[in-house]
């Protein structure tokens, strides 16, 4: 099963780190920085420590559940791995296309920043961005990271698919923390959106030639 997991841990990962320039990852990276958590009396080492948790909570307890149910609905045993391969090649191809994912247009409640502590909004915005498709999906391989987890059977490795989903959703948050400020605010997110192509081309490269190294 070790193929299976490296490849579903990549295609989970570019995926996540393509939800970063979301219109709903863009709006959070304005507002959930060192900068910003120190105007509102938070602190921001909490605010991220509570997203970070709820986001791997909410993608791993996802995907454990599709790997259970895969398991106890089909045999994929001897086919996962091909049929893994597959999904990972053909998301990446269509990431690397003109062809966007299905995707809901719905972003979290900003109104929920300042009006409540930040482990409680940070906790908040983390569960409905490790879910993924609670916002806007940027990624065919968001959705071939589900499949991933369903054909593999196993809840233990779906678990590990969601969770690292999770942890890349919040990444250029984590990335901001020496945000400190105004000036170091602008330049992180000047230099955020001058590499966006760059790693959207990068992701969907790296998910399409993992799924076919893995059909090779």
């Amino acid at each position: 099963m070790t193929p299976i997991i490296i490849l579903g841990l990549v295609t989970a990962l570019g995926a996540a780190v393509r939800g970063n320039w979301s219109p709903c990852g863009e709006s959070l990276q304005a507002q959930i920085h060192p900068l910003g958590e120190r105007s509102r009396g938070n602190v921001w080492g909490v605010t991220m420590a509570a997203f970070t948790i709820g986001s791997m909570v909410a993608g791993a307890a996802l995907t454990s559940v599709l790997g259970l149910v895969g398991g106890l609905l089909i045999d994929f045993s001897n086919s996962a791995i091909w049929i893994a391969g597959v999904l990972a090649l053909v998301a990446g191809a269509l990431d690397l296309s003109p062809i966007r994912p299905w995707t809901p247009r719905r972003q979290v409640n900003e109104n929920w920043i300042g009006r409540y502590r930040g482990w409680v909004y940070g906790a908040g915005f983390g569960l409905q961005l490790g879910l993924g498709f609670a916002v806007f999906v940027m990624s065919w391989g968001y959705w071939a990271m589900l499949a991933i987890a369903f054909v593999t059977g196993s809840a233990t490795i779906g678990a590990l698919l969601g969770a690292t989903f999770g942890v890349g959703r919040g990444l250029l948050l984590l990335l901001s923390r020496r945000s400190t400020t105004t000036e170091r605010l602008h330049s992180f997110h000047q230099t955020m959106m001058r590499y966006k192509t760059v790693v959207f081309q990068a992701t969907g490269a790296a998910t399409a030639a993992a799924g076919l190294l893995i059909l090779l």
